[in-house]
């Protein structure tokens, strides 16, 4: 009896798996986690990144960037006529929002800026004004013109951007007398309630796709799921389908994704 319970108790330690073996990582669970550093560059929060596992794809230089470039559509190449310089310490948690530089350029077409600032997890947001100009049109490169402030202004009230929610309307500026887009600026308050108006850059809203409810019932995919003591809403995209964002409740902060940060206390920061 005794070697029958020694063997007994030697085949359960045997196939009893460790640790590692009961529970899946998110990165075995979803396929490669998403890598949110690059270089120099501060840690980006979900969903941005740096590899193709991420829903934003942005590019850097690893031997010591100290910007980062969001590419078009996922876009491979990070050509500069293909991409935006994100502005460094621009990613808003809260309102789920970040800003790219936008500089003075009379060969920039409404349709083409429109084409680099849309992405399938990100789009213009309504607080973001277009300057727009026509007769641009024989214009060789970005220096071939230049772009006075009182033409920039006169011509605002054809192309202002028209928000409903959170997205800018592209469809009213894109007319046959909206040539050229010369630059962009976008107004908010600074984190001292005072309001501010920024020129020759670009407000962007971002999003996870899908609604809270599809996130929620996919239990074993982190990569759109909110993390604990975040809030799930639901957001209408510029192209009509509906996404989400998550935001961590008062007193925490993060990006609000279980793929992420998650939300910590303040004060506390978390590990990637």
């Amino acid at each position: 009896m005794r070697l029958a319970g020694g063997l007994l108790l030697l085949l359960l330690l045997l196939t009893i798996p460790d640790d590692g073996a009961l529970s899946a990582s998110p990165a075995a669970a979803g396929g490669e986690r998403c890598r949110r550093q690059c270089g120099g560059l501060d840690a980006v929060p979900y969903p941005f990144g740096f590899s193709g596992s991420c829903p934003i794809k942005l590019a850097c230089n690893e031997s010591g960037s100290t910007a980062a470039l969001i590419l078009p559509d996922n876009a491979a190449a990070d050509t500069a006529a293909e991409s935006y310089t994100v502005v460094a310490s621009s990613f808003n948690r809260t309102a789920s929002t970040f800003v790219v530089s936008l500089p003075p350029a009379c060969n920039r077409t409404v349709a083409g800026a429109r084409r680099r600032l849309s992405g399938a997890n990100y789009g213009v947001s309504s607080r973001t004004g277009m300057f727009l100009r026509g007769g641009c049109r024989n214009a060789t490169g970005a220096n071939a013109c230049s772009v006075p402030a009182e033409v920039m202004f006169q011509d605002a009230p054809h192309g202002a951007a028209l928000g409903v929610g959170m997205f800018a309307r592209w469809d009213t500026v894109e007319e046959p007398r909206c040539d050229n887009l010369l630059t962009s600026a976008f107004y908010g308050e600074t984190p001292e309630g005072v309001f501010a108006l920024e020129l020759a850059v670009a407000e962007l809203g971002w999003w996870v796709n899908g609604s809270c409810k599809h996130s929620a019932a996919a239990a074993g995919d982190l990569s759109g799921r909110c993390a604990a003591n975040a809030t799930c809403h639901d957001v209408q995209t510029p192209g009509g389908e509906w996404g989400h964002q998550c935001k961590c409740l008062p007193g925490f902060t993060g990006d609000g994704f279980a793929a992420g940060d998650g939300c910590n206390l303040s004060g506390e920061s978390s590990t990637l």
